[in-house]
């Protein structure tokens, strides 16, 4: 059984967790890039690649309460904006491509909220990106069995029960 590269990653995420900070996400970025890159001969990464699981739970740390979740997508899959409640989060993918937009919230004159793309980009294979508390973005698999791995600072399902994780589906200005 070979998990050298996720046995590396976790080890080095755990020495290295703490209080969200510039050093922990460029920390973090890095091994997950690293991570996206070494993993392809691991049996965990080749078992999500053959279940085609559209989230799996890879890795949680019961010290720390990050979690490595994967994710096998299909070209049209869509994500709405969303942010991520108090948690943050570092998208990285595999094999494939996800094109990711970037919103903002405007306050229109009558005091409705209003997002507006403010950016857009290709995520490919070996790129990781982050996204801090506040940060509101959305993804669309550009490509059928894109493997993508999404690392989390908490739990976002506790985030969604609890209200904080919102998902933004009217008033959403697109280019």
């Amino acid at each position: 059984m070979s998990n050298s590269s996720l046995v590396k990653f976790t080890q080095a995420l755990n020495e290295e967790w703490g209080v969200v900070s510039s050093a922990l996400t460029l920390k973090s970025k890095l091994l997950l890039e690293d991570l996206t890159q070494t993993c392809l001969n691991d049996d965990w990464y080749k078992d999500l690649v053959k279940s085609k699981s559209p989230a799996k739970e890879i890795y949680r740390s019961e010290k720390h309460g990050f979690i490595l979740m994967g994710h096998v997508e299909q070209n049209g899959e869509l994500s709405p904006p969303h942010d991520h409640g108090n948690g943050w989060v570092l998208y990285s993918t595999v094999i494939g491509q996800v094109d990711m937009g970037i919103y903002q919230k405007i306050i229109k004159t009558d005091g409705s909220l209003h997002l507006v793309q403010k950016d857009a980009y290709p995520l490919k294979a070996g790129q990781c990106s982050v996204y801090l508390q506040g940060d509101i973005h959305d993804t669309h698999t550009v490509e059928d069995n894109t493997v993508m791995l999404r690392l989390t600072s908490c739990d976002f399902n506790k985030e969604v029960e609890e209200g904080r994780l919102v998902r933004f589906i009217k008033n959403v200005e697109k280019w």
